[in-house]
């Protein structure tokens, strides 16, 4: 599509926004990331286990509206889950894509299909026996949680189902009003300036997954003739930012992206600069910096530091915290690692530093 909105109207990212940005793609697309979540999909499924257990109990195996059949399916989508983790943390960068290797996909089919179940009883639409399913409040409250976890995340990150959908990050008033609520570092780091520029057009295969930057460029070569025999015209430094920076997929073709004015948008093709090349994990552990990562959703009630949260959605605390309740525990950005508490017990350090832990399951005493 030919761009009509001229460029002095298109809403752009002020420096430090462009910062901003940058960071947040960087911390939404890591392993620590998508560790917490997996956290949340995993005590949701524990919710599930003890819901049917209960409802096995009392002899309502063909009444519960989580049955075995379900519960098997959620564990499917938890394993996938898991596997895109596990992968992730090796530097597969392929999981994040709607394809053979989108472990994440498939997890997601599963989430989102009780969470479409679970808005249509909300609604009315559908009925559910929930006098015979046990814990079924606290079930959609951990649905939610994780529901809430994963799109503040997959939104701006996940490969869309349907070719031709324009890149998800844009900067208009939304992104504009979501970046004031979001917890950066003081002065977050420089956005990278490569000094070997590497170009696609929308339409092109990305070569690697990263995050890029749509730039202005001269038009691509009207003649059929030169077009088949000289190479497209690339942009020349000093670069004109064009939109807003998006993580994209290595193998995939470039999308168009949305511009803003503020009243108005519109689809566009572009050309994107890779800034950055996401080669983390690979040959290395997780960086230490994401340690300090911090996450919005799912909404917490946030007490003084060392805080601790036993809100309707799911119970966490802080390294220093009292356990509210007895129960196995997990790191919110290690899947590997749990600890058992009793009641009171003060939540641990782990390797040497402050987390959160997420409860996974209750222990009755």
């Amino acid at each position: 599509m030919t761009q009509s909105i001229p460029n002095n109207l298109i809403m752009l990212p002020s420096d430090i926004e462009r910062r901003q940005i940058f960071y947040w793609l960087r911390k939404l697309s890591s392993v620590t990331a998508w560790r917490r979540i997996f956290s949340y999909y995993q005590a949701w499924a524990t919710v599930a286990e003890q819901s049917l257990r209960e409802a096995d109990a009392q002899g309502w195996a063909d009444k519960t509206a989580v049955p075995e059949s379900h519960y098997v399916l959620i564990l499917k989508g938890l394993a996938h889950c898991e596997e895109g983790v596990l992968r992730l943390a090796k530097g597969d960068k392929r999981v994040f894509k709607f394809d053979a290797n989108g472990e994440f996909a498939m997890a997601r089919s599963v989430l989102f299909h009780w969470a479409e179940m679970i808005t249509r009883v909300a609604e009315g639409e559908n009925v559910i026996d929930e006098q015979h399913t046990p814990l079924w409040l606290e079930f959609t409250q951990a649905l939610t949680a994780v529901c809430q976890a994963w799109q503040e995340c997959a939104d701006q990150i996940l490969e869309p189902r349907y070719l031709g959908e324009p890149a998800p990050t844009h900067y208009g008033p939304w992104l504009q009003q979501e970046l004031k609520t979001m917890d950066f570092p003081l002065g977050p780091e420089s956005v990278p300036a490569p000094v070997d520029n590497q170009f696609v057009r929308t339409n092109d295969y990305v070569p690697c997954s990263g995050i890029w930057e749509p730039v202005e460029a001269p038009p691509l070569a009207k003649s059929l003739l030169r077009s088949l025999f000289t190479r497209p015209d690339e942009p020349q430094a000093p670069f004109n930012i064009a939109g807003t920076i998006n993580y994209l997929h290595g193998g995939s073709k470039s999308p168009q992206i949305t511009v803003e004015t503020g009243d108005d948008s519109q689809d566009i093709d572009t050309v994107w600069r890779l800034l950055w090349r996401d080669e983390r994990y690979t040959n290395s552990p997780v960086p230490e910096y994401e340690a300090g990562y911090r996450f919005n959703y799912p909404k917490q009630a946030v007490d003084s530091p060392p805080a601790v949260s036993s809100s309707d959605e799911i119970i966490w605390g802080e390294t220093g915290s009292v356990a509210p309740v007895s129960g196995k525990w997990l790191v919110e950005s290690d899947i590997k690692a749990s600890v058992v508490l009793v009641k009171g017990e003060k939540l641990p350090l782990h390797d040497g530093r402050e987390v959160r832990w997420v409860l996974a399951e209750r222990i009755r005493q």
